[in-house]
């Protein structure tokens, strides 16, 4: 959903170049694009992502302090695959069912992870600590990892929906 909701609801602006990758599936390589883009850039890189996405190519980040990159990875970590929560299957299963096949949890410590690759990790709860984390990264190559709950965001997503049908009807009456 990360890459989806900057391409639905991010505003443009200068100075700002943003890159989005979709691999095989969707998700494969975005972890090592993001540093590619970082080292070849040579400028400061921001990339979002799911906690799927990084999980898939966390092996991107072995040997990452050691590159030349000032790359900051914010994971949306909801615990597995968000999108799929959008799916008719998410109301007509037995929420077990669905977690096995669609949801597929990870249940993983994605900081402690990053941390074993030696990339500086934390955990960031709140979005006034994101903006300060953002606006002042650390050096090098560093993870935040945000915490998300899937049915959450499937309601903020229904409420922007709604508003944004609102608006049009508004406009058209």
């Amino acid at each position: 959903m990360p890459v989806r909701d900057v391409e639905w609801y991010g505003a443009g602006r200068a100075g700002l170049t943003v890159v989005a990758n979709r691999g095989a599936n969707g998700i494969d390589g975005v972890l090592s694009t993001a540093l590619g883009v970082a080292v070849g850039s040579g400028a400061p890189t921001v990339a979002l992502l799911g906690d799927l996405a990084f999980l898939y190519d966390i092996g991107a980040l072995l040997g990452a302090p050691q590159r030349p990159a000032q790359l900051t990875v914010v994971v949306v970590d909801n615990d597995g695959g968000g999108i799929f929560s959008f799916l008719p299957q998410a109301a007509a299963l037995p929420a077990e069912r669905f977690e096995r096949f669609w949801g597929t949890p990870h249940g993983r410590d994605l900081v402690a992870l990053a941390a074993a690759y030696g990339v500086s990790s934390r955990r960031v709860e709140d979005l006034g600590t994101l903006r300060k984390l953002l606006a002042d990264p650390a050096p090098g190559v560093s993870v935040a990892v945000v915490p998300s709950e899937r049915a959450a965001n499937v309601a903020a997503h229904e409420r922007l929906h709604a508003a944004v049908a609102a608006a049009v009807r508004s406009a058209l009456a």
